[in-house]
């Protein structure tokens, strides 16, 4: 009886070590692709950044830019996590409009009533294409009006469509970023996206 325990508990021993080693082994690859971004783009690089807090950052054309994890628990039984990957470009000239937005849709926001049932704002700006795709909030609803002109809003709609498809893009008063759709693995996609967020801060500060 006593063999046999020690049988069951080596065994599954063994399989606790292989999970750990193939653990250690992803994150020590998964480092090596990071650190690969932070070279191409000059940045410094963070290996201790245990799935929460930045990863890398720098200056890139001029706009300070850091990409981080986020690790956030879900509501769930098993108390679960999910981690994301984010890219953030910090806007050189930051406005006081209260200005926040963001992807609207079941795929982004989830099943929800209608605004006009729950009050939650959402400012139309007069174009179609960028008022069905986007939440808009702020302050000010005739000033955040006169701020998205045609050029910004257009700038916004061309980076959305350079992004993967699950990118969501965020624009405040004081930066743009996208959240990825959790750990990514393209490390080319990351790349693109926060050229793509470095070129949209310069439109909307034209």
């Amino acid at each position: 009886m006593v063999v046999d325990l020690l049988c069951t508990l080596g065994f599954f021993g063994g399989i606790v070590y292989l999970a750990f080693r193939r653990m250690g082994r992803f994150r020590t690859n998964y480092n090596a692709m990071l650190q690969s971004v932070a070279e191409h783009f000059g940045f410094g690089f963070n290996p201790n950044h245990a799935w929460n807090g930045t990863v890398m950052s720098g200056t890139l054309n001029g706009y300070r830019c850091r990409i981080w994890f986020e690790t956030v628990r879900r509501r769930s039984r098993r108390n679960r996590s999910a981690t994301y990957l984010h890219a953030t470009i910090t806007l050189n000239a930051p406005q006081q409009l209260g200005l926040a937005i963001s992807p609207q849709g079941v795929l982004y926001e989830g099943f929800q009533l209608p605004d006009r049932l729950t009050g939650n704002q959402d400012i139309v700006v007069g174009q179609e294409a960028f008022d069905s795709m986007y939440r808009v909030k702020g302050f000010d609803e005739a000033a955040v009006r006169a701020h998205l002109t045609p050029p910004r809003v257009l700038a916004i709609l061309q980076t959305q469509q350079s992004l993967g498809t699950l990118e969501r893009l965020i624009i405040t008063d004081t930066e743009v970023s996208v959240r990825f759709p959790g750990v990514m693995s393209d490390m080319q996609a990351v790349s693109n996206s926060t050229s793509a967020l470095v070129w949209l801060a310069g439109q909307l500060e034209s």
